[in-house]
């Protein structure tokens, strides 16, 4: 997979899955990049990719402020004059019963999670759209198909950026930007799987690396049919984009506005 020329743009890139796809897209070509909020990480991503000659950026941001990110895409413009390819990775969990769950864990998961992909597409969008052409990856989990116990808040965020995407894909398919939601599709070792893990499920987790490729694959199709539709990264980076159009299940949409 080639993606020479293109500009990406990664959200939660100073760890785990994001920092495996941040460096996995500068390595393929693309020039990346990588958003996170904590510098420190961001500093070893920045160190990692100039040691291995990719061209990366790395930018300190909270994706749910919404003046950050209108400033993130103005010195992303600036310097690059366009995006090919957003990642909306950023991600936090609070893994708890929702009577324990206090409103300000609630919100900084929705803020992050949800807010955070609303924020970076909306300001990412007039860039794709004037050069008609672009693709919105939209990281989800299992927890964006069916619910999981102590997951109130994080299995919202991910239905919720589900729903944004099969919106999205119906919204910008005439300016020809595909949206997709990716999931992982095997167990990866990450900060947050860290936290939610058993021992059992630990023995089984991958290098974010493994399936790291599989983002490339679908950031760099141009097939419309991809659009709207759900995608297993570690299906794509064993196998690669399916031929049949089967093999990625469509999220749940409609051209109707007045269906219930």
């Amino acid at each position: 997979m080639t993606l020479d020329g293109k500009v990406a743009v990664v959200t939660g890139a100073g760890a785990g899955l994001g920092r495996a796809v941040a460096l996995r897209l500068a390595a393929d070509g693309a020039s990346v990049v990588a958003v996170s909020l904590i510098r420190s990480e961001l500093e070893e991503v920045r160190s990692t990719a100039e040691r291995d000659g990719l061209e990366l950026t790395a930018v300190q941001a909270d994706v749910g402020d919404a003046i950050r990110t209108d400033e993130v895409a103005e010195e992303v413009l600036a310097r690059h004059g366009r995006v090919d390819i957003l990642v909306n990775n950023a991600g936090v969990i609070v893994v708890k019963p929702i009577e324990d769950t206090p409103p300000d864990e609630w919100d900084r998961v929705m803020s992050t999670n949800l807010r955070g992909a609303y924020l970076y597409t909306r300001a990412f969008l007039p860039a794709m759209k004037a050069k008609r052409d672009g693709v919105i990856l939209n990281v989800s989990s299992a927890s964006g198909a069916r619910g999981f116990v102590d997951e109130s808040a994080y299995c919202a965020s991910k239905f919720g950026l589900e729903g944004l995407t099969a919106a999205l894909a119906l919204e910008l398919a005439p300016w020809n930007i595909r949206v997709a939601a990716v999931s992982p599709g095997a167990p990866i070792h990450t900060p947050m799987s860290e936290t939610t893990y058993d021992a059992a499920a630990r023995t089984a987790w991958l290098d974010p690396t493994e399936i790291a490729s599989g983002f490339s694959v679908i950031a760099g199709a141009n097939e419309e049919w991809i659009s709207g539709r759900r995608f297993d990264a570690h299906a794509l980076a064993v196998h690669g984009l399916p031929a049949d159009t089967e093999l990625a299940p469509r999220i749940s949409s409609s051209h109707s506005s007045t269906e219930l």
